[in-house]
């Protein structure tokens, strides 16, 4: 497997478990029939001397449906064999059908067959009376889940915990930045330009870029870009508030486009448009156009989701060894920090209400977040056997081998994820990335509604906005035109009232009212 290939499978399958949602109860798939020896080289556990607990997770972890094929049958035997000698505990999974994991998972949950541990959404399984709270489980177990989750990201337990202060999950995801500015710091160097503080610093860097075609013969690109990265990377700098719904002075909540600041924003974007700094084309531009462009070694600066740059610079640096991206980590805009966060996410790791030992679940996910290398034995595999260390002190890693899949992975958390990395010099952009600047609550600002907005009741907001979408593309569509010209800047008020005339003060009482609610269920 490719570095690349690596690092997708380590950073998607966090936010992908989400989507696929489950598993299935079929025999034929069942890891558990990885063997049952109770022998071996313990690390922990006297399996010898004690009954070991039976664990049943769903292996809707998202890896296996990245995964081209499954573990072969005698690794899958001595990965089972290794968790019960290390742990004292006998896992059992059963394992998803691609492209069927949700509904075989809500199969699972109806039935009366054994599952205790699964991810996903804790919205619609808390509702329906699937899950369990888990405060008691982790106030008596689970002192190592909360130790590696820093204080930092404790936004991350609000986000699966109700107004009552129950918590439905252990979480997979902290907040993040993943949108951020990219430069080519090796031609800043060729232009004896530094690292960009102020916005007044980054234009005189579009603009020798412009001028100086350092990739020549015209083909320089000073930015790529799309709505959403100009959104999250960059318009905070210009608002008191992160990129989202926020506050006015006459206590409602409103969208971000009207915020003043966002309209200075705006004019900044169609300023650089009109002067050629942000390409023509950007707002046509899919991804695998985006990565061709800078692949064709074009563009200087890319303010766009990280992945888009970080998974191409080395098939770039094949042809252009000296040709480097980097983040403008310290720059800011005229309200300060640029970058916005994102939401909270309320999908992580459950317990099925039907679980027969919620404890031993507990406990076993406990284990997991004791040891990093318990983590890697669910996720990788047997230490020198499937895997190896190049760095043991950073724990920097190479696959050995694929015949282990990670059908026994449990508890994936980015927690984790920004303590390891493989060794593919290709994967270091990307985990330099999520390991310096992805959580770092320092240089970015929520929306003014984060800290709640997760909280809201969408069916409610849906019934009561039934063309909140129409309303959306409206947004997109004519701020588009406003930076490229094809609308001036003179009609930005006109366009506020287009909005409100389309229903946008029916959008304010709605989201208001849901601000609201959720504010006084917190008191």
């Amino acid at each position: 497997m490719s570095g690349k290939r690596i690092v997708a499978g380590i950073v998607s399958l966090i936010m992908f478990a989400a989507v696929i949602g489950c598993s299935t109860s079929e025999k034929s798939g069942n890891a558990s029939t990885a063997g049952n020896q109770n022998t071996g080289q313990g690390q922990s556990a006297a399996t010898d001397s004690k009954k070991n607990e039976q664990v049943y997770i769903y292996a809707n972890a998202g890896n296996l449906a990245l995964a081209s094929t499954l573990s072969k049958k005698e690794d899958l035997e001595m990965v089972h064999k290794e968790i019960l000698d290390r742990s004292g505990f006998e896992v059992e999974a059963n394992i998803p059908p691609k492209g069927q994991e949700a509904e075989k998972l809500n199969l699972l949950l109806a039935s009366n067959e054994p599952i205790d541990i699964f991810v996903g959404s804790i919205g619609a399984f808390r509702d329906n009376g699937a899950i369990q709270p888990l405060n008691d489980l982790l106030d008596k177990y689970g002192s190592h889940i909360r130790e590696l989750w820093p204080k930092e990201w404790a936004s991350a337990w609000d986000a699966v915990t109700d107004k009552e202060g129950k918590i439905w999950a252990i979480p997979q995801v902290p907040q993040l930045a993943e949108k951020t500015i990219f430069l080519r710091s090796d031609w800043l160097a060729k232009l004896n330009l530094t690292m960009p503080k102020t916005i007044e610093e980054y234009e005189t860097v579009l603009k020798a870029l412009k001028e100086k075609d350092p990739a020549g013969a015209g083909q320089t690109i000073p930015i790529v870009t799309n709505m959403t990265g100009l959104n999250l990377a960059l318009s905070a700098g210009f608002m008191d508030v992160g990129y989202g719904p926020w506050m006015d002075q006459d206590g409602k909540v409103k969208p971000p486009e009207v915020n003043p600041g966002y309209k200075d924003f705006i004019a900044k974007m169609a300023e650089w448009y009109q002067k050629g700094y942000i390409y023509k084309e950007t707002f046509t531009l899919n991804t695998e156009r985006t990565r061709e462009l800078i692949k064709q070694n074009r563009v200087g600066s890319a303010i766009i989701h990280y992945s888009v740059v970080t998974n191409i610079q080395s098939d770039l640096q094949q042809k252009t060894p000296e040709a480097l991206y980097e983040v403008a980590g310290e720059l800011k805009g005229p309200k300060g920090n640029i970058t916005t966060m994102s939401g909270l996410s309320p999908y992580g790791w459950m317990l099925n209400k039907k679980s027969k030992n919620p404890e031993a679940a507990i406990k076993f996910i406990d284990w997991i977040h004791s040891d990093i290398e318990n983590y890697l034995l669910i996720m990788y595999g047997i230490k020198d056997k499937h895997w190896k260390y190049t760095d043991e002190a950073n724990h920097v890693f190479e696959r050995l081998n694929q015949d282990y899949a990670g059908e026994y992975l449990t508890a994936s958390t980015f927690a984790y994820t920004v303590q390891f990395a493989p060794s593919d010099p290709a994967s270091k952009p990307e985990y330099d990335f999520l390991g310096k600047y992805s959580g770092d609550t320092s240089r970015v600002k929520n929306p003014a509604t984060a800290d709640v907005d997760y909280l809201y009741d969408q069916q409610e907001i849906s019934d009561k906005l039934p063309h909140i979408e129409d309303i959306n593309r409206m947004i997109e569509e004519e701020v588009v035109k406003f930076i490229m010209g094809a609308r001036p800047m003179s009609d930005y008020d006109k366009f506020v009232q287009e909005l409100y005339s389309a229903g946008l003060d029916k959008w304010i009482e709605v989201m208001t009212e849901q601000y609201n609610k959720v504010k006084a269920a917190m008191k």
